[in-house]
């Protein structure tokens, strides 16, 4: 890469964020360079593990539904385009005890946009889905939209959009510094260097190490997931038995599981992990919490 080289955006990171971004600007005809430190789709930033839970009636707050409508129709749009499946609904069950935050946010979110929903007892839960058995006196949200997507096939393929569109797409080239001058941004990678009118900074953990003075309330948090073969009745496993689902087991904690696949049925807590940075991330994975997620499956 040249210095002469010269670009309408400089995206800095092509997990699904910066693929996305990539993808969409390319095909308004921006003119697009991406970098990415690897090769995405890769086990080295947030967007691996086979899926992700994608979900309408959002705990956090209602104020996300939308962009999740919103992100269903992309969804569906780019495996119309790539020709792949990626989003898969299964539906989707957020159980604990009543006044629980999961439970009522869920419900929350659901009401205020008018989404689909309904309320289910422990033992309606235990009928409709035989693979979950939550305690006597759990209640669920049951919303019928919530499903998975295939996380890294959406990566490639937003990536193999924006390639298709144009877009300057460099893989093993990592972004050193950047800076912001009056006749635009200069981005410095280990192979070179470019100029592009606007940056887009989505490296994923990476961030703070390319927004130093910026006072960013962020953190990398390591976050382990497991996968478990089933020792029998694997069919209640399967996904169109069983949805994806969400627990406030103990109170407090959050927990998850999607259902069967080529891999198995992938178990985590959500967001219970050490904080840490991406050089310096535990990759083993200790028997202490493989006993604790067998617990909370139990």
């Amino acid at each position: 890469m040249t210095s002469t080289q010269s670009y309408d955006v400089a995206i800095v990171g092509l997990g699904v964020m910066g693929s996305a971004a990539a993808f969409e600007l390319s095909r308004r005809g921006v003119g697009v360079v991406g970098f990415d430190r690897y090769a995405p789709p890769h086990a080295w930033g947030s967007s691996h593990g086979d899926t992700r839970i994608i979900r309408e009636a959002y705990f956090e707050d209602p104020v996300y539904v939308p962009m999740v409508q919103r992100a269903f129709e992309g969804w569906r749009e780019l495996e119309a385009l790539a020709g792949i499946p990626l989003l898969q609904r299964t539906g989707g069950v957020m159980i604990g005890v009543p006044g629980s935050e999961l439970v009522e946010g869920s419900r929350r979110s659901a009401e205020v946009h008018g989404l689909p929903f309904e309320m289910l007892s422990a033992d309606e839960i235990r009928a409709r889905f035989p693979a979950l058995q939550p305690e006597r006196g759990m209640v669920g949200v049951w919303e019928p939209h919530a499903g998975l997507l295939r996380a890294e096939a959406c990566v490639e393929a937003q990536l193999e959009q924006a390639r298709r569109h144009g877009a300057d797409l460099r893989f093993d080239e990592a972004v050193l510094s950047w800076q912001a001058r009056e006749d635009g941004i200069s981005v410095v990678t280990d192979r070179g260097n470019c100029k592009a009118s606007r940056l887009i900074i989505s490296a994923g953990p990476w961030v703070g190490s390319l927004l130093p003075a910026v006072p960013l309330p962020f953190s990398v948090e390591r976050q382990v997931l497991h996968w478990f073969e089933p020792e029998r009745d694997a069919e209640l496993l399967a996904a169109d038995r069983c949805p994806v689902h969400l627990w406030q087991f103990d109170g407090e904690r959050f927990f998850y599981g999607v259902p069967s696949s080529a891999a198995g049925v992938k178990l985590a807590f959500h967001h219970d992990g050490d904080t840490t940075t991406p050089e310096h991330v535990r990759r083993e994975v200790a028997q202490a919490e493989l006993d604790d997620v067998r617990a909370a499956a139990r």
